[in-house]
This record gives structure tokens, C-alpha cells and sequence, in this order.
């Protein structure tokens, strides 16, 4: 996989797609699991959707930093941010 730094403006946007879109099918995926938490009979299924809903919202988090490292990779590309200095 290449790093974000080696991205031009029209990857990095594209992975900002592929990011979102995968945000909306984790936040589908928590919502149902939220459902059948809370319409499940079985307390086997009502545990395994609470772990499903645990499994979404981790993998939700970490694309979450991976969105905040896109955007400030592509803000620097579209020279919104300036460079970091390592004597700062």
C-alpha cells in the first residue's frame, strides 16, 4: 500500500471515498446490531450482536484516524498547512 505522503490530490481524494463509504457500512453495522441487541430473544444472539457492535465501532475508530490522517495529507498537498519542522 502506498503511504499517504505519496499520494497525489486525486488519490488521496479517492481514499477519502473509500474511507466514508466504508464509515457508512461500519455505522449500518452497528445499527443492526444495535437491533438485534435490543429484539433478539436468545441471550447467545444478544451477546454476539453486543460483540459485533463492539467489533464495528473499533474498526469505526480506527478509520477515523485514518479520515483525520488523509485530510491533513491532502490539506498539505492543496497547501493549506505548512510543512512540519523538525526543530519546532
Amino acid at each position: 500500500m502506498v503511504g499517504l505522503d505519496q499520494m497525489s490530490e486525486p488519490e488521496l481524494i479517492a481514499e477519502l471515498r473509500r474511507v466514508a463509504d466504508t464509515l457508512e457500512r461500519l455505522n449500518q453495522e452497528v445499527a443492526r446490531a444495535i437491533e438485534r441487541q435490543r429484539f433478539s430473544r436468545e441471550a447467545q444472539e444478544v451477546a454476539r450482536a453486543a460483540q459485533d457492535e463492539q467489533a464495528a465501532l473499533a474498526a469505526m475508530n480506527r478509520l477515523m484516524d485514518r479520515r483525520r490522517a488523509v485530510e491533513g495529507h491532502l490539506m498539505r498537498v492543496r497547501g493549506q498547512l505548512r510543512p512540519l519542522k523538525r526543530d519546532e
